[in-house]
Formats: C-alpha cells, structure tokens, sequence
C-alpha cells in the first residue's frame, strides 16, 4: 500500500482551532506541493489515489478539496482519527484494506511523529504546512514502511511557481 501523509496548508486564526481556514499562501502552496506530486506520481507510476482522508478542521477539508481537485481520488471523506492528539501507534494497515494508494491529511505533530515511526527514521525532516511524505508501507508499525519521497517544506515550489 501506498500511503502519502501531508499536513494542511498555511492556516488564519479563528475564534477555534478547529474553524481556521487556509491563507491564500496556504492555498498557493498546496497546489504546488500537489502540482508537484502529481509530476512525480506521472513519472513512478504508483497508481491513482483511491482515498484520500481528511481530520474535521476545517483547514484540513479545505486542503482536501484542494488535493481532490488534483489528484481525483477514488473517494474523498472526514476521519476524525486523523484530528489533533492523534498518535501513529492507534493506526494499522488492516483498517485501510482494498486501497492501493491513500492520501491522509492531518495535523503535525502526528505526521511528522508518523513518518518517523513507521520508516524508523527520526531524522527526516519535519512537514511544514503543505509538506507531504510518501510511504510504501507493509505494516503501519515501527520500520514497517520505506519512504517513497519526502516533500517536508512547499515555498521553494510556492516560489518557483510564481517564476
């Protein structure tokens, strides 16, 4: 299975966490992370996105919106598993079965604290707001996945889109 984390673009402030909607960087940067995604999935041929899943905040919706518009998956939906104060160890690969390639897009600390885990690679430098990181993943414990590519930070895409 392949599994692509990627952290919400660039949010606002709001009177909740949970109400912040995405600056207009915010939206430049994932499109280009996701512009620059759908180039290297051209390329490597990992396979259309069959599902891509989203936490309950709203700058988390509004990037999946966004990578729905790129990225056509087979089905798009709300998994409030993936909201803050998630943590990797609650995740298994057995809850994803019949999907082939999965986009989740959540919140740091999670994502970055996920791909450490799962590659067994603390090293990796961590998603900033619109990052992504892709994983062939066997089991969704610790070393049970390879990286695939890892997109920690957008603005040199952001920048170079607007050359």
């Amino acid at each position: 299975m392949l599994l692509t984390l990627w952290r919400h673009g660039e949010a606002g402030s709001a009177t909740t966490d949970a109400a912040r909607t995405l600056t207009a960087r915010g939206r430049e940067e994932v499109v280009a992370t996701a512009g620059d995604y759908a180039v290297w999935a051209g390329i490597s041929a990992p396979g259309p996105v069959s599902l891509l899943l989203y936490s309950p905040y709203r700058r988390t919706a509004e990037t999946a919106d966004l990578l729905g518009e790129l990225l056509f998956p087979g089905s798009q939906k709300v998994d409030s598993s993936l909201a803050p104060g998630a943590y990797p160890e609650a995740f298994s690969e057995r809850h994803y079965a019949g999907h082939e390639h999965i986009v989740m897009v959540s919140h740091q600390p999670f994502l970055s604290q996920a791909i450490g885990l799962w590659t067994d690679d603390v090293t990796l430098a961590p998603l900033a707001p619109g990052g992504y990181s892709t994983l062939e993943v066997t089991c969704l414990a610790r070393g049970g996945a390879e990286l695939r590519r890892h997109c920690p930070d957008p603005r040199a895409l952001a920048s170079r889109a607007q050359v």
